[in-house]
């Protein structure tokens, strides 16, 4: 019964009988309304080749602080529910309704409670629960991605260095990764404080190692002015003009019934770790200070919507003479 249900429900924690070479983690971004506070908490668990190499770890990216630090725990501290996305860690918890956080170590603490409210869920349906569609039934990928909340609203206060920090109407975004490794290379983009509308944006596009071959594979949504966009590998869409120059990224995103074009101006961002056969051993580098430039378009070329985003997440990692000519 459980198997199904984490079929189902990519939210929840898919790792129930796995203890070598696995990874899961969940990414929790929170941005206080006036936007001095733009952080992600990550936590999640590691298998490594041996039980030596494992454990579960929270990581902070703290964006307006510029720096990022890992917690580590023994997996004897990790907890989850089998029917919900509910996760401790310690004296630390995470769910769809909110999270509680105590961190400390010599650079940095965290202490507190967020709630989160009027949340809005990644749609998903019995024949496409999630993000990845009918690729999420495949049992042999290297890498999973699922999203849980595409936005929420904040309330509560988190004690950033011993200094109280209220996060009340600010906002949030839910997303997860699961599976044995990152991809070689790999293009995240996202996006949920656009200057003139509710809105959420999100754009993985990565080298997928696929039955002895490889491909590239195109993960995205925009939800913006009540409409909800997707564009995906397997529903025919593709990713073209692709170009990096110096810190800026552009792209065209084409559908079959609408395209997406983009730019983004990349800020420096933190170092986080990423797995490599369940351990967390590659580094990467994430901003969350970029900002974004997007529109959507019918085919017949009329604009649905056209505006910019902050606080925008990008990550950039691995080989991208694989993604893209640099």
């Amino acid at each position: 019964m459980y198997r199904w249900k984490r079929l189902f429900n990519p939210e929840i924690f898919q790792g129930a009988n796995r203890r070598r070479n696995y990874f899961e983690g969940w990414y929790f971004k929170c941005v206080s309304q006036n936007r001095k506070n733009i952080m992600a908490f990550i936590p999640g668990v590691s298998y490594g080749c041996s039980e030596e190499d494992s454990h579960a770890f929270i990581q902070v990216i703290d964006g307006s602080r510029n720096r990022s630090g890992y917690f580590s725990f023994p997996l004897s501290d990790f907890k989850y529910a089998q029917d919900k996305l509910e996760l401790h860690f310690g004296k630390n918890s995470f769910s769809r309704s909110g999270l509680t956080v105590s961190l400390k170590n010599k650079d940095m603490s965290y202490e507190g409670c967020l709630n989160f409210e009027s949340s809005s869920s990644f749609p998903k349906s019995p024949l496409n629960p999630g993000i990845m569609g009918p690729f999420g039934f495949l049992p042999f990928m290297e890498c999973y991605h699922g999203v849980v909340h595409v936005n929420h609203r904040l309330s509560g206060v988190i004690d950033i260095d011993h200094q109280p920090q209220d996060f009340s109407n600010g906002s949030g975004y839910i997303e997860k990764d699961w599976g044995t490794s990152f991809p070689q290379s790999w293009i995240w983009i996202q996006c949920n404080h656009f200057e003139d509308t509710e809105g959420s944006f999100m754009l993985s596009y990565a080298h997928i190692p696929f039955l002895g071959r490889s491909f590239k594979g195109l993960i995205s949504f925009f939800s913006v002015n009540g409409q909800f966009y997707r564009f995906s590998t397997y529903q025919g869409s593709r990713l073209t003009d692709l170009v990096l120059k110096d810190d800026t990224l552009s792209a065209l995103v084409e559908g079959k019934q609408h395209n997406l074009r983009l730019t983004v101006e990349i800020q420096p961002g933190s170092r986080l770790k990423a797995p490599r056969n369940g351990a967390m051993i590659h580094a990467l580098t994430e901003s969350m200070n970029s900002s974004l430039e997007i529109s959507i378009t019918k085919k017949n070329g009329d604009i649905l919507y056209s505006g910019q985003g902050t606080v925008v997440g990008v990550e950039i990692a691995g080989d991208l003479s694989k993604l893209i000519s640099v």
